[in-house]
């Protein structure tokens, strides 16, 4: 009996709240769309030598007057990856630095990021090459990989060294300008940023691990102290001995090093002069980064004393080379739980005698 007058309350409620929900629509203000942007690039020149100055400059435009936020890119082989940011003026001009301290040929793009008001949009990619201001000796072709699984370090990722000058000879002075100008021809050659954390007393290639110090570690002993074989004929060692699995640009599965040095015997370094001191840490730290011995004997990875009469630059394999474990290859991604000592796996050592 109660149903006729039910029915017509269910109803009077279902449209009171029908026209509720019209009026909260009719209310609510609509947000516009973001409006359309175009940028462009052009770059001031597409070569350099190191240290030389080159922008990419362009316009965003998008019929505001504000500042807008502009990327540089640069093409890697997992990618484009950000290298520097500034703001356009008003007008929507803008100006930013290209990168011309080390070795590359890649492409460079800007993007200007989205914001409420306004879409993003990416110019277009120019090629940009950074060469030497010399001409190295050799082949490019005159390099070899250290490991046979692709080791190297991430190039994407700040390397920490450190020196352990304790017995360090000639002299600690010599030693640290000598690694530090190495490293400084490194990263020029690779593009990879190291970072000196200072005097650690840390060992190379020892399979000893403590979180506190640096990735990459130079140290002295003698032949009669280690089992890395300092004998009559090696100068020192250089190399990586801890690894963990990881994927390169292509998926393909590598070891990252996680742990290296060098380590010098120091009998034979005491009767160095600083530039034989240097040629031989250019020569190990090549195999630090990755690189194996070559019989070119114009280059800095040759297995001879001939590196000695080799000026104190990379030559044209051993910048190849570098360049294959540089930044240009790529990012590393590690894969979880895959770590292993691998010393016992890599050829490290070099044997070099002193004329």
């Amino acid at each position: 009996m109660h149903r006729p007058t039910r029915t017509p309350v269910l109803a009077a409620v279902a449209m009171l709240s029908t026209s509720a929900l019209t009026v909260s629509l009719l209310a609510a203000p609509a947000e516009a769309a973001p409006r359309k942007t175009r940028i462009s690039g052009t770059l001031t020149a597409t070569a350099s030598n190191p240290g030389g100055s080159v922008a990419m400059t362009g316009t965003v435009k998008d019929k505001g007057k504000q500042k807008r936020t502009v990327v540089l890119e640069q093409k890697i082989a997992t990618g484009w990856r950000k290298v520097d940011k500034v703001r356009t003026d008003r007008s929507g001009a803008y100006e930013i630095t290209v990168p011309t301290t080390w070795f590359y040929s890649s492409k460079l793009r800007t993007r200007v990021v989205k914001n409420r008001k306004f879409r993003g949009d990416t110019s277009r990619a120019h090629r940009m090459s950074v060469v030497p201001a010399y001409v190295p000796l050799g082949s490019p072709t005159s390099w070899t990989p250290l490991g046979d699984k692709g080791d190297r370090w991430n190039p994407c990722r700040t390397l920490s060294y450190g020196i352990n000058t304790s017995r360090a000879t000639p002299d600690a002075a010599t030693v640290t300008q000598g690694i530090t100008n190495t490293l400084a021809l490194v990263s020029q050659a690779t593009g990879v940023q190291f970072t000196f954390k200072g005097e650690t007393d840390a060992m190379p290639l020892d399979n000893r691990f403590r979180r506190k110090d640096p990735d990459i570690v130079f140290a002295f002993t003698t032949d009669e102290e280690t089992k890395l074989d300092l004998g009559p004929v090696t100068a020192a060692r250089g190399g990586y001995d801890r690894t963990r699995a990881a994927r390169d640009a292509r998926g393909k599965r590598v070891w990252e090093a996680l742990d290296g040095g060098v380590l010098y015997d120091l009998t034979d370094t005491a009767t160095m002069t600083a530039v034989q001191f240097q040629q031989l840490t250019l020569h190990e730290v090549g195999h630090v980064m990755g690189l194996g011995h070559v019989p070119a004997t114009d280059q800095y990875m040759t297995a001879g004393a001939e590196l000695y009469d080799l000026p104190l630059l990379y030559q044209a394999g051993d910048l190849n080379g570098l360049s294959k474990v540089g930044l240009q290859a790529g990012c590393l991604r590690p894969l979880r739980g895959h770590r292993k000592s691998s010393f016992d796996r890599a050829p490290v050592s070099v044997s070099v005698t002193l004329d």
